[in-house]
């Protein structure tokens, strides 16, 4: 019988359209809606998902990586041009390739120590490297301490949606506790909660995982390539658009 719910396919093309509306700042210079970043958040993590399926699905892994790499290195170089040639420096922000790379390879790392790793010394070097590299994303790259938690989790926990709710759950409630900032009269600054310290909302997942059929979708032409392409052009049309608003 065939699986019913979202495919990758679908939860790539919600991913793609929640970053095109965290782009908006690219074009106003500003916010068009306080709370815009919520919606930024739920891109991320919602990538992070779709590549832990990938990672469990992908026919070959090193294509996979070399895919995330490449379009990782071509948008770091493409957003420090157009950042040059515009004056626009925020696609500088933008590069959610790479942290996809870190967060796949730490995962194929893991992976390894699982597997193949024969020996207590060799699995404590796997685990090692795979928790260096989750750290680093985490701290340096886009999004990365929303992104490789969730892509860790849905590796570890891959195909165990209670788990992987539970988690998520705890996670998000950590971070909104974390996020609580009052003001000088002492009160919650609740619009500092729902604006700059909203990495809590990656709650927002949730319902796409419940909803998440197990099944790919369409996976060639297309379907395949155009989140590489078409993200890097978003980003990059937003911000030379941006340059005639910002004036």
């Amino acid at each position: 019988m065939e699986k019913k719910g979202l495919t990758s396919f679908a939860l790539k093309i919600i991913g793609f359209c929640a970053m095109i509306l965290g782009s908006v700042p690219l074009v106003l210079g500003g916010e068009i809606f306080p709370y815009y970043r919520i919606f930024f958040r739920i891109s991320a993590v919602l990538f992070a998902f779709v590549l832990t399926e990938g990672f469990y699905h992908t026919s070959s892994r090193t294509k996979y990586l070399v895919r995330l790499l490449i379009a990782g290195i071509v948008m770091y170089a493409g957003n420090h041009l157009v950042a040059y040639l515009t004056g626009n420096n925020l696609p500088l922000e933008y590069g959610m390739f790479l942290t996809l790379a870190a967060g796949f390879g730490a995962m194929w790392i893991f992976n390894w120590v699982r597997e193949d790793g024969y020996s207590l010394e060799s699995r404590m070097i796997g685990i090692t490297a795979g928790a260096v590299l989750s750290i680093l994303a985490m701290m340096f790259a886009e999004s990365g301490f929303c992104v490789i938690p969730v892509a860790l989790i849905g590796f570890f926990f891959h195909g165990k949606k209670l788990w992987i709710s539970l988690l998520l759950i705890a996670i998000s409630a950590v971070l909104a506790f974390n996020s609580i900032a009052y003001t000088p009269s002492g009160a919650i600054d609740w619009n500092l909660f729902f604006t700059e310290n909203c990495d809590w909302s990656i709650i927002g997942l949730l319902p796409f995982v419940l909803f998440y059929g197990g099944r790919s979708g369409p996976n060639r032409g297309f379907a395949k390539w155009f989140f590489y392409a078409c993200y890097p052009l978003c980003v990059w049309a937003c911000a030379v658009v941006g340059m005639y608003f910002t004036r």
